[in-house]
């Protein structure tokens, strides 16, 4: 078998060419046209979190991922996941450091709080996805739910994770940085409906394709 998935069609197309856009749009407006140390932050959390983890989610499901076996995608969902956190910290401690070093206050805005609280959801996601994958684990940590309750309590809290990611980024183009730009406010609309449309795809992929506890 080649590993592709034989029901990958344009529908299924589609969320990947909305986060893919975005993401563009995002990457463009943050170095056009004019770029500094700052234009990290909006990259690799746009990146991280909003590229890799978007992803990392709708490839684990089957009818979104363009790959059919089951295996390959937990281990693309696992690098992605790992990808995206660590560019999402690298991106958190830019801004911290450019905050500090102009004597500007920390975690003063929504974009800011929910971008700290997607930081802080995703290493628990990270840690608490372990028991899922190795079996020694569960036999070492001892864990009063079955496997299929876990997977279940994963994908709840992942969707969590993901939703406070999204608000973040969504947040973004409510901000001074993005305000600053002058464009007119059709962009900004068509980005925050963007990401609403993104949510709502990832909702119905986690609590209707059942992404938890797919065998």
């Amino acid at each position: 078998s080649s590993g592709i998935n034989a029901e990958y069609g344009r529908m299924e197309l589609l969320p990947h060419v909305l986060i893919l856009g975005l993401l563009g749009f995002i990457l463009i407006i943050s170095w056009i046209p004019t770029s500094s140390l700052f234009s990290w932050h909006p990259t690799l959390m746009a990146v991280g979190f909003l590229g890799l983890q978007c992803e990392s989610i709708l490839l684990f499901h089957p009818r979104f991922s363009p790959v059919s076996s089951h295996a390959l995608r937990v281990k693309l969902h696992q690098i992605c996941q790992i990808a995206g956190f660590l560019l999402g910290l690298g991106g958190m401690v830019i801004i911290y450091t450019l905050k500090e070093s102009a004597g500007k206050p920390h975690i003063s805005t929504w974009h800011a709080l929910f971008g700290l609280l997607t930081i802080i959801l995703t290493l628990i996601q990270l840690i608490g996805g372990l028991p899922i994958i190795y079996s020694r684990i569960r036999a070492v940590i001892p864990v009063n739910k079955s496997l299929s309750e876990l997977k279940r309590k994963h994908a709840q809290m992942g969707l969590v994770t993901i939703i406070c990611a999204l608000t973040a980024i969504g947040l973004a183009f409510y901000s001074n940085w993005f305000l600053k730009k002058e464009f007119h406010r059709i962009y900004q609309n068509v980005a925050f409906g963007a990401v609403t449309t993104i949510i709502g795809v990832i909702y119905a992929q986690v609590y209707h394709g059942r992404l938890a506890i797919e065998q």
